[in-house]
């Protein structure tokens, strides 16, 4: 008995002493290599651009990131933080990400896009006025997945989309045109526009609703850069795309 009374008091005393050891995470600044903007916002669009950089493991992660918009002098600045825990074990590997960060609806103008930890990266988007009431000029397709595929013998590339289409569409909902622009130079930007068509059939079709397109790009992606799909209710898709 005297024993196990030593084992649990030694298991004890170990636990607490492991616990107290336990450091808080670490929270410092984003590295922030880049800002991308993507086109084609207009003034009742819910905007938003995407911060890409590289961290130096892959504990590392995004914390928070937010945008102060100063209305009179169209300039935002965003601030971004990353977390990693100290008693976390990791393998010294650079890990590039990418963040969205909300803009909210802007006035139509130009705007200067800057991130407060370093002035020097910096960037500008324009907001057009807009066309419509709704967020969307376009029905968009609801996306889930995107990337770009490279043929390995021609080199060619194409895009890859592939989603689900909602339940009470099924049967009645149908990708009319992929349009793809390339603004600016890293950003491809994508417009899914679908269409609804045979209404009288619509969620009386079989279960599967999944939806898989592919369009060729006519100007092959390389480098660093953003991948932008615009999905539907006014959202977006973000992928990095890194392409030799």
């Amino acid at each position: 008995m005297k024993t196990l009374k030593l084992i649990t008091s030694l298991g004890l005393a170990f636990s607490m002493s492991a616990f107290a050891q336990n450091a808080e995470p670490v929270v410092t600044d984003a590295p922030v290599d880049a800002i991308y903007v993507p086109s084609g916002f207009d003034d009742n669009d819910n905007v938003e651009v995407v911060i890409h950089g590289t961290f130096p493991d892959a504990c590392h992660q995004v914390g928070k990131a937010t945008a102060e918009v100063d209305q009179e002098k169209n300039r935002i600045t965003i601030s971004a933080t990353s977390v990693v825990d100290p008693d976390e074990y990791c393998v010294q590997s650079l890990t590039p990400y990418i963040h969205p960060v909300p803009l909210g609806k802007l006035k139509e103008g130009a705007w200067q896009v800057i991130y407060a930890a370093n002035p020097e990266i910096m960037e500008s988007i324009y907001v057009a006025r807009r066309k419509t009431e709704s967020p969307d000029d376009y029905l968009f397709a609801t996306v889930e997945n995107a990337y770009i595929a490279v043929n390995p013998e021609s080199g060619k590339q194409s895009l890859k989309l592939q989603g689900h289409f909602p339940h009470y569409l099924i049967g009645c909902m149908v990708i009319r045109e992929v349009r793809v622009v390339r603004d600016p130079v890293d950003v491809l930007m994508v417009r899914p526009i679908a269409e609804v068509v045979n209404t009288d059939v619509c969620a009386t079709q079989p279960a599967d609703r999944s939806f898989e397109y592919t369009v060729g790009l006519q100007e092959p992606f390389q480098g660093e850069g953003l991948l932008h799909v615009r999905t539907l209710h006014g959202r977006s898709l973000n992928r990095f795309l890194n392409i030799p």
